[in-house]
């Protein structure tokens, strides 16, 4: 086999088309960097007095939720001991700094929405009335919300969900007005076994509101969609929210028109569907603040007026049993922030925003992918002197910056490289010394004399193995630590060892086979 024929090799293929998509990506994405690297705005919020753990949390988690239901990505809200909160906008943005404090400064406006109707929103519930708690039950785990309305709301309430049994309520938090959403058929569809005309009922029926539907457009045939916006009225519809993914030159169209877009993450912009036998319904969609949709019980939908509601649920089987009770506080708490329209409970004072110098993140970023770099050429020292063959070099080289330019343009391009990001990248380009070496020692000198096809099986099972532990040991950093910094370093390490152990590491095999096959071949000649 030829150089030409190493090209064509099925595993030298998938490094190619994988280098490929994640250049791609990048291009049309960009490659973000944290705050550290690129510097940003950095917001102090001061808390009227000092507050336990407990509730600096929910604070803290309520601001989070607040400035991400808006839209506005990347946003780091950290506790600085028991009275201070320090919000951090990776990028020095004046527009989304004004944007972010109007957020802190005003409470959300809630609205639930039954059928097209508001049956309750905030100006009518009791703040005080909130209140909710979880119980357990041997394996079944229930968790409730109780809250209380005015005589007024309680009326409104029981005219808007009279005979709708088993109907959602739609609960917003700040839901866009003068709005449009632009999504794709995939972005429609998502995950669910839904038919598209199905998914059309759903979402309609979500986004319904007297005299306030927000349209939606499926981009089937693009110039019938930018006919229908054009048509439509800019004086009442003069924004447009898509995901950040959409074609960037079909976005420029959009804001010719006369449209402001809003970008959600690709997540966001899906809905999430709930199916049941009885009425399917949306349970959450971010991209127009739809933070839940609770099913009304028969007995609250027969006109009868009752001041006071209770919303419940049962915690999914599917949550792994020790995990229940948090998921079903995690409900709670939730559903508590949206009723109350995300106030916080005590007064904050607003600083001063402050610029964090980017100079100082350029260098960062710097020393970092030289770190990175580094690591790539102490691993072709490392395993070329280990082995005396010169040949090697350049294989380790390509293989290990390979794995380099993957992970930062997928990382980059699908979050954001910060400094635990930018460890986990050069802890995964590390560990591949370790798979290197498996994979050059078993070609070299394990069963010489079996066939280099079966040596590089023996190779990749043990790299596979590795592999496999090193994510476990990362799964409980990625879904149990709650800390954001170490969700990074987990997240970029695992996919730097599925990447390693499955694209890049095949084809290092795959050029080490051909190198030691034509090794071998030259022997044979000379014993000839």
């Amino acid at each position: 086999m030829g150089v030409a024929g190493l090209a064509k090799e099925k595993r030298m293929l998938v490094l190619f088309a994988v280098i490929a998509l994640a250049l791609l990506l990048a291009y049309f994405r960009g490659v973000r960097f944290g705050l550290e690297f690129v510097g940003g705005t950095r917001i102090p919020v001061t808390l009227e007095h000092s507050v336990n753990q407990v509730t600096m949390a929910d604070i803290t988690g309520n601001i989070k939720n607040r400035v991400s239901a808006f839209g506005l990505q990347q946003v780091l809200v950290k506790a600085i001991g028991d009275s201070e909160i320090y919000i951090d906008l990776p990028q020095s943005d004046p527009l989304l700094t004004t944007r972010t404090i109007a957020l802190l400064q005003k409470q959300g406006r809630f609205e639930g929405i039954v059928d097209g109707q508001v049956a309750v929103s905030d100006d009518v519930i009791m703040p005080s009335s909130i209140q909710g708690g979880v119980t357990s039950q041997g394996q079944s785990v229930r968790w409730e919300v109780q809250f209380g309305v005015t005589e007024a709301g309680a009326l409104r309430f029981a005219e808007a969900v009279k005979g709708k049994a088993n109907y959602p309520v739609y609960m917003f938090l700040d839901r866009p007005e003068n709005s449009v959403l632009v999504l794709t058929p995939s972005e429609l569809l998502g995950n669910s076994s839904l038919s598209a005309r199905e998914a059309l009922n759903l979402t309609g029926d979500a986004l319904r509101k007297a005299n306030d539907t927000i349209p939606l457009f499926v981009v089937d045939d693009w110039n019938a969609t930018k006919q229908q916006l054009s048509a439509l009225n800019r004086t009442r519809y003069n924004t447009t929210i898509l995901s950040s993914a959409f074609d960037a030159s079909r976005k420029a169209e959009i804001e010719a028109l006369g449209f402001e877009t809003v970008s959600v993450s690709p997540a966001d912009i899906t809905p999430q569907y709930s199916v049941s036998d009885t009425r399917s319904s949306i349970s959450e969609w971010r991209a127009v603040n739809l933070l839940s949709a609770p099913v009304l019980s028969p007995d609250i939908t027969g006109g009868k007026i009752s001041r006071f509601y209770t919303i419940s649920g049962t915690v999914p089987q599917t949550v792994p049993a020790a995990s229940r009770v948090d998921y079903g506080n995690n409900e709670v708490k939730n559903l508590k922030g949206v009723l109350s329209g995300g106030a916080l409970p005590l007064h904050i004072i607003i600083g001063t925003p402050t610029t964090i110098s980017a100079p100082l993140g350029t260098q960062f970023l710097n020393y970092s992918l030289a770190a990175a770099f580094a690591a790539v050429l102490l691993m072709v020292a490392i395993v070329s002197a280990r082995y005396g063959m010169a040949q090697l070099a350049p294989l380790i080289f390509i293989t290990s910056f390979s794995e380099l330019l993957i992970l930062v343009c997928l990382i980059g391009g699908l979050g954001t490289i910060d400094l635990a990001a930018m460890a986990g990248i050069i802890g995964a380009i590390g560990t591949g010394v370790d798979a290197q070496i498996v994979i050059t020692d078993e070609l070299l000198f394990q069963s010489k004399g079996s066939a280099l096809k079966k040596r590089m099986g023996n190779a990749f099972n043990i790299i596979v193995t590795n592999a496999t532990v090193a994510v476990i040991a990362m799964v409980p950093l990625l879904f149990f630590s709650g800390l954001v910094e170490i969700v990074g370093f987990a997240l970029s390490t695992i996919f730097g060892v599925i990447i390693g152990a499955f694209i890049t590491r095949p084809a290092y095999g795959a050029m080490v086979e051909y190198v030691l096959g034509k090794r071998e071949e030259q022997q044979k000649q000379q014993q000839k």
